[in-house]
């Protein structure tokens, strides 16, 4: 009889008390509730099939924690108090691939708990595999599409030539409407206005343009960062400030309405704009 060596001896009893625990496998078909024991101050981790989406719903979150991460298909699921109201708890986990899995924990002693569980999807293929198969699919589809008769072939391509016709005479129809408002657009278009350069050195070259299109009066400043500008003008005989927008890609205010004469305030600068018909009319 051969006595072993001392230390093989003691790996080979150490062995013994130290076996390696797996966890729970758990087939699951669409539909089937989710059974999970968990005790306190150890719980449970459930690894679903697919990614959640949304953080897991718990239906008694005072007396359970229930953590999941969105992106992972991992949940974490332990009771925290050892009252009757908290014996067990609802949690729903919505995942990627469009399944809500339903779970229902119960609180266990510790000799009880079940450290993990492997949920896996049960039924004739798995997530991969459909994968697979729908791939091998589409491609067949493609490789097999059946040839299209002459006849039927020339039909498409005649309907193809008129809807290209069609596109293009909508086409040159929108052009020449883009081109018949501009036209209208340029003959309204009225530019004799005149301004002074107000007082002093600092009201010189404030005003760079002024005209109006019969509804709205435009005018840019020389130098649109030199200030705020608010616009000064007459409604009902008495003085008032004229509605206006501000672009800042042209540097452009525009006034709402047509008016004889606008009263610009730049700063300490005052700048009178005038309309020439206005000043012209009733003078001869």
């Amino acid at each position: 009889m051969k006595i072993c060596h001392w230390v093989a001896c003691l790996s080979g009893l150490f062995s013994v008390g130290v076996m390696a625990k797996a966890c729970q496998p758990l087939p699951h078909q669409s539909g089937e509730i989710i059974t999970v024991k968990a005790a306190r101050y150890l719980g449970a981790r459930v690894q679903l099939p697919a990614n959640l989406i949304s953080p897991p719903t718990t239906s008694n979150a005072f007396l359970w924690d229930v953590t999941g991460i969105v992106g992972t298909n991992q949940l974490l699921i332990k009771p925290n108090s050892a009252v009757k109201e908290g014996a067990s708890t609802n949690i729903y986990a919505f995942t990627d691939d469009g399944q809500v899995f339903d779970i229902q924990a119960n609180r266990v002693p510790a000799n009880k708990n079940q450290t993990c569980v492997l949920v896996k999807t049960r039924g004739f293929m798995d997530a991969q595999t459909k994968q697979a198969v729908s791939s091998f699919v589409q491609t067949q589809k493609v490789a097999t599409t059946p040839s299209v008769a002459p006849q039927t072939q020339a039909t498409i391509e005649r309907l193809k030539l008129e809807l290209k016709t069609v596109n293009t005479h909508r086409k040159e129809e929108k052009n020449r409407a883009i081109i018949e408002a501009l036209r209208k657009y340029r003959y309204r278009i009225y530019t004799r206005y005149q301004w002074d350069e107000g007082d002093g050195f600092i009201g010189q070259n404030v005003v760079s343009d002024a005209y109006d299109d019969g509804q709205f009066t435009y005018i840019r400043l020389a130098n649109p960062n030199r200030g705020i500008l608010s616009i000064e003008t007459q409604i009902g005989g008495k003085a008032a400030i004229a509605p206006m927008k501000y672009d800042d890609a042209y540097g452009m205010y525009k006034i709402t309405g047509i008016y004889p004469r606008l009263r610009l305030h730049l700063d300490d600068v005052t700048v009178e704009v005038k309309r020439t018909d206005f000043v012209t009319r009733g003078k001869g």
